[in-house]
């Protein structure tokens, strides 16, 4: 199986990259080409805790 890079927030204060199984594209999906990212404010708050959606 094809395998995709992903930062995943592991914890409070921690971040890790990780390889993932790249998903299907269904009939409904569209697929796109990620070519420049940067991160959003509220990452921010994900990574010090204070998101209580924060999977743990």
């Amino acid at each position: 199986m094809a395998k995709m890079k992903a930062t995943v927030f592991v914890e409070p204060g921690r971040i890790a990259l990780d390889d993932k199984p790249i998903p299907g594209v269904g009939p409904t999906d569209a697929l796109i080409r990620i070519t420049t990212t940067t991160i959003c404010g509220t990452d921010i708050h994900i990574l010090k805790g204070e998101y209580r959606g924060h999977p743990r």
